[in-house]
């Protein structure tokens, strides 16, 4: 009797510890207790931009999570809670103390780890993964009608995406490592707002090209990465060959615009997964005005596919493989574009006269010399 009595309790506590892994968050709570209700990290304001749906204080434990995300066995959600704890103190000291890492120290590298973990593991990330082998079945069926996508484009489970795009963080630190950071300081009255999927990258410098190809790729010139880290403080990455942002020496740039940080904010209306994150300083009324300015833009992030030709780099010219038929199919997503304009960021001299080459892809210097290296090492 006292083994079955002990089984039970052992079963219990295996169910307990089940049902608090069941609830599994692709935005650590860690980040969102930064834009909670009056700072009690329990409470946050959230609006639905699928339901038109705005509450001042909805459960923040409920918040950018789904249930078994990562699967049943728990083994990502484990690791992961390991990560955030050292990922919640480094945010810490930036968000309380305005300490900013120096480049290539462990903090500015654990900045980057949190930069591509909230990116690589949103479900926004993942339906493009995914969504990306469709396209590409899309596209292969119309070149050849009678083609066995069988042998071309591999099934994906939503464990297996998951899987497959975190497993490139580390090549994506190693890309973005080059990019100089600075926080922007809000000091106006209206206060940062954030979302399901905060990540933001963005090209001022390739919108304003008219660059019709990807303009947010990880390695590529002018590449921008915004992420409100409370709602007075935003983290910026950039690249320093393109913008300058304030003065040369500053690591806190102010922000003393309203209209600017309404710029801002409607970055995570356009990039978001659909929920919109705010503290008890956000009203209703400034929400649902956001909406209507942000319908101006294309959501963000929706999958693309098109075919195009193989060039010759060396001559400039279209080398086709099949005289007269598109040989090439370039997978990709629609970027963020809201024609941002903020008076602390400029495009300097240098990146104004910057040419465009004829590659699909316009990669920053370190990317190319990364991409060089391992063309060399094979």
């Amino acid at each position: 009797m006292a083994c079955i009595n002990q089984v039970a309790v052992i079963s219990h506590q295996s169910l307990r510890i089940m049902s608090e892994k069941k609830n599994q968050h692709y935005i650590p709570k860690f980040y969102l207790r930064n834009f909670s209700f009056q700072n009690n990290g329990k409470e946050i304001g959230v609006y639905n931009l699928l339901n038109d749906f705005f509450v001042s204080k909805g459960k923040l434990k409920s918040q950018g999570s789904k249930n078994f995300y990562y699967g049943q066995d728990c083994v990502i959600e484990n690791e992961l809670a390991n990560i955030e704890n050292v990922l919640a103190q480094q945010l810490k000291k930036i968000t309380s103390d305005e300490e900013i890492p120096k480049k290539l120290t462990k903090e500015h590298i654990d900045l980057l780890l949190f930069v591509c973990l909230t990116d690589l593991r949103n479900p926004v990330r993942i339906n493009s993964f995914k969504n990306g082998f469709i396209e590409m079945g899309k596209r292969l069926t119309e070149l050849d009608p009678n083609i066995d996508l069988k042998n071309f484009i591999p099934i994906l489970s939503h464990d297996d995406a998951v899987k497959m795009s975190m497993s490139s963080i580390q090549e994506v630190i190693e890309e973005i490592v080059d990019l100089d950071f600075k926080i922007l300081k809000n000091i106006t009255k209206q206060p940062f707002l954030t979302s399901d999927f905060p990540i933001v990258k963005y090209n001022q410098f390739l919108e304003d090209r008219n660059w019709p190809l990807s303009k947010s790729g990880y390695g590529l010139s002018g590449l921008q990465i915004f992420i409100p880290l409370n709602s007075e403080k935003m983290l910026v990455f950039y690249d320093s060959e393109i913008y300058k942002i304030g003065d040369k020496k500053q690591k806190i740039v102010l922000i003393n615009d309203v209209l600017e940080i309404e710029n801002l904010n409607i970055l995570q209306f356009v990039n978001c997964f659909g929920n919109i994150y705010f503290n008890e300083k956000t009203s209703e009324e400034y929400i649902r005005k956001l909406v209507v300015k942000s319908k101006k833009y294309k959501r963000a992030n929706e999958s693309t596919a098109h075919t195009s030709y193989l060039m010759d780099k060396k001559t400039d010219k279209i080398n086709e493989i099949k005289k007269g038929k598109e040989n090439l199919i370039i997978v990709g997503s629609i970027d963020v574009e809201t024609r941002l304009k903020i008076s602390q960021i400029k495009i300097h001299s240098k990146g104004q006269y910057k040419k465009l080459n004829s590659t699909a892809a316009q990669l920053r210097k370190h990317c190319e010399k990364r991409m060089m290296e391992k063309r060399n090492y094979r």
